[in-house]
């Protein structure tokens, strides 16, 4: 007789005594919040510290937040609709067609054709045969391919999914044998994968496509008379990118460091590999192919508004030519479990979220921080909601969704109290790119770096949580002194 699996019920316990908590205090909820706007942000915190405690695998916890936002009547199963025909109650159902999620999803299985053809091997060893002497110097190359993409594919995740995750999963699993198991995880292959996020986050603060959420900014700071171009924004991130790019790949190396340090015979090994592999093979050239193409469709979405050329659905396009080709099969697909799995978590975290700003809960907070602020001198409101931006991602499974809710408004409190806006404008916006360095699930190249099984959660929060520092001291004293010399205030 086969027995039930293993579930930690332990990890029930703290997520169940903070969402009951919250809840019964329903009635003395801060004035202004209706009660379903409370008890919606009981269960987004009761789920949030299940994700910490574990007590079932990610997917499994946030669908039982799913379950239970839908028994409490807080959301229905399928979207309500009025006498118009428009959606006034978003159903839970409509999550899953969450197109983050989605290209995430085929990000996955496209990085499942980059190693099944052996393409991915073969850039891991050009990558080795180039900077492979040292562990630090594959770290700096990781980030100089990131910065470089940056410019060419304007969603993070298609940059991280799509191009950076195959490269670092070849050149630490084919490269040096380091699996995302806990007997070779920390050769070099934990390090290169959290590199590679951090790499990530600096790409996207170093252009205003690099990301939706700079777009968003931009929109919104035109609304406060503040215009962002793409040369502005180059110009005004260039030196504390440059100086991240400097620091953070030397500071995670040795914060987190890789057991492998030093391969003198590494150009000669990935030498020989190559020659071993010899000439392309006819799959790999489809998968080189459709992988440009793929990079041309990303870069074409960011200057033509053509829905086509969506970011999703270019992920979508590569993946079909991949399997109408015999590269891949569905099989293939269905393989790809951690496709399957963060789209389940990434959609619920993401609805949830969502949840909290229809109900308001996102709207009052905002109204409370700038009536709480009045009077105080600029400089130190500044400083406030610089943090508060950047911790409050806590709560947000999307930087899009986060910027929508508060940067305007955290913009204006600035503004009011006296702030250059040009300062706080672009001060604000770039909160709003590296406040990724919370959480696994903080943004789309988080949900895919964090899940590989080379960085535990627990390691994930707390490197994060000192890098996030950094950010802070970079953009925020090295940031507002570049912005001075170049007459941003």
């Amino acid at each position: 007789m086969k027995a039930l699996e293993k579930v930690n019920y332990k990890g029930f316990i703290w997520p169940l005594i903070v969402g009951i908590v919250l809840w019964c205090i329903t009635p003395w909820r801060p004035s202004g919040l209706t009660p379903q706007a409370w008890q919606m942000f009981a269960i987004f915190v009761a789920t949030i510290v299940g994700c910490i405690t574990k007590p079932l695998p990610i997917g499994g916890t946030t669908l039982t937040g799913l379950v239970v936002t839908v028994l409490v009547g807080l959301a229905p199963m399928k979207d309500v609709t009025n006498a118009k025909g428009m959606v006034v109650n978003q159903g839970v159902l409509s999550s899953f067609g969450n197109s983050a999620a989605w290209l995430i999803a085929m990000a996955f299985i496209m990085a499942h054709g980059i190693s099944k053809t052996g393409l991915g091997n073969r850039i891991a060893y050009i990558m080795i045969q180039k900077f492979g002497k040292k562990s630090l110097g594959i770290g700096y190359a990781i980030t100089g391919l990131e910065l470089v993409l940056g410019a060419l594919i304007p969603s993070n995740s298609a940059r991280t999914g799509g191009v950076v995750w195959p490269v670092v999963q070849s050149v630490s699993k084919e490269g040096y044998d380091s699996k995302p198991d806990e007997a070779s995880r920390k050769k070099i292959g934990a390090y290169i994968d959290f590199t590679a996020f951090h790499a990530n986050i600096l790409s996207t603060a170093l252009f205003i496509t690099g990301a939706a959420p700079n777009m968003v900014a931009q929109q919104l700071a035109a609304q406060k008379g503040y215009q962002m171009s793409w040369a502005g924004w180059f110009f005004t991130a260039i030196v504390p990118v440059a100086v991240g790019a400097i620091i953070v790949p030397w500071v995670i190396y040795k914060m987190y460091p890789p057991e492998i340090k030093e391969t003198p015979d590494a150009k000669k090994w990935a030498d020989a590999k190559l020659q071993a592999m010899g000439p392309m093979s006819v799959p790999e050239k489809i998968m080189s192919a459709v992988f440009a193409l793929s990079i041309v469709l990303w870069v074409l979405s960011g200057f033509f508004k053509i829905p086509q050329l969506d970011a999703t659905f270019v992920a979508f396009l590569a993946v079909t030519i991949l399997m109408v080709t015999g590269v891949l099969t569905m099989q293939d697909a269905l393989k790809e479990t951690g496709a399957w799995n963060i789209l389940i978590w990434l959609s619920i975290l993401m609805f949830m979220a969502g949840k909290l700003i229809s109900y308001g809960f996102i709207d009052w907070f905002s109204k409370l921080v700038q009536s709480d602020l009045r009077g105080v001198s600029w400089g130190f409101v500044l400083a406030i909601l610089v943090l508060l931006l950047f911790y409050t991602h806590y709560f947000f499974a999307s930087g899009t969704a986060h910027m929508t809710a508060l940067y305007l408004s955290f913009l204006s409190v600035a503004v009011a109290t006296g702030a250059p806006l040009g300062l706080s404008a672009m001060l604000l916006a770039f909160t709003g790119a590296f406040n990724a360095s919370t959480t696994h699930y903080a943004n789309g190249p988080a949900s895919i770096l964090a899940t590989t099984g080379y960085v535990k959660q627990g390691e994930w929060w707390k490197m994060n949580f000192v890098l996030g520092l950094i950010y802070l001291v970079i953009f925020g004293v090295i940031g507002t002194l570049w912005m001075k010399v170049i007459g941003v205030w």
